[in-house]
């Protein structure tokens, strides 16, 4: 029986002893779980804040070339072929992510197109030119398949006016999305990055596996990160 009682006291003593140690050890482990959280946490909305302002530099530069070419091509019909002409030698200049550079008139009717075809569509049905039409000075419009390559883009859209004012012409330019890595800099991205661009709608445009490839996807989201400049209707999440 006193060996018993001993051998109890002992086994409590033990008990005693160690489980302050497994208790800190505990601890420490949860510490070191929720501190690694916290730190992947932090670099994916850094990471994100800075895809943000590259799609918001992206948008920006391809608003400074409609800029351009609007003071560039002619609004008259009779004009096509020569819009044509120097949509093309623009377009050849651009990166391989920029898929076609379109004029239209008022109406919807193309005036001007990149695209070495002769074959022509009509905008009026598209988001990017209702938005303009209604008055947006910068359309970002839907992912569409589009009718001369069968890729899939979002466009970019602004008007054209005269000196009073007046809208004479829409000029729009797209981008393709399975090639947009190619716009970002996605190559330092953790390995299992995911990277999803969402509108102002909060509906994910595309989205990478990995970082790199590419798809479309539409499927309502919530944006993590915002770029600042008010006009952007993009916005990144990883």
């Amino acid at each position: 029986m006193l060996l018993r009682t001993i051998r109890s006291r002992l086994l409590g003593l033990v008990v005693a002893t160690v489980f302050p140690f497994f208790a800190v050890i505990c601890i420490g482990l949860w510490s070191q779980l929720r501190d690694d959280q916290n730190r992947a946490l932090e670099r994916a909305l850094d990471e994100a804040r800075l895809l943000a302002i590259q799609v918001d530099d992206h948008i920006g530069s391809l608003e400074n070339l409609l800029t351009g070419l609007s003071r560039a091509v002619s609004t008259r019909l009779a004009d096509a072929d020569a819009n044509n002409a120097l949509l093309r030698q623009v377009k050849e200049e651009l990166p391989d992510y920029i898929s076609n550079i379109l004029l239209f008139a008022p109406d919807g009717s193309n005036i001007g197109i990149s695209w070495n075809s002769d074959r022509r569509f009509y905008a009026g049905d598209r988001a990017y030119f209702q938005q303009v039409i209604a008055g947006q000075r910068l359309a970002i419009g839907d992912v569409i398949r589009t009718k001369l390559t069968g890729e899939w883009v979002v466009t970019l859209a602004s008007p054209i006016k005269d000196q009073t004012g007046r809208l004479r012409a829409v000029i729009a330019i797209g981008t393709k999305l399975d090639r947009f890595q190619d716009a970002l800099r996605t190559q330092t991205l953790p390995a299992g990055s995911i990277v999803r661009i969402v509108n102002e709608k909060g509906i994910v445009v595309p989205q990478s596996d990995n970082g790199q490839e590419w798809r479309r996807k539409r499927k309502p989201s919530f944006c993590s990160a915002k770029a600042a400049r008010k006009r952007r209707a993009f916005s990144m999440a990883s």
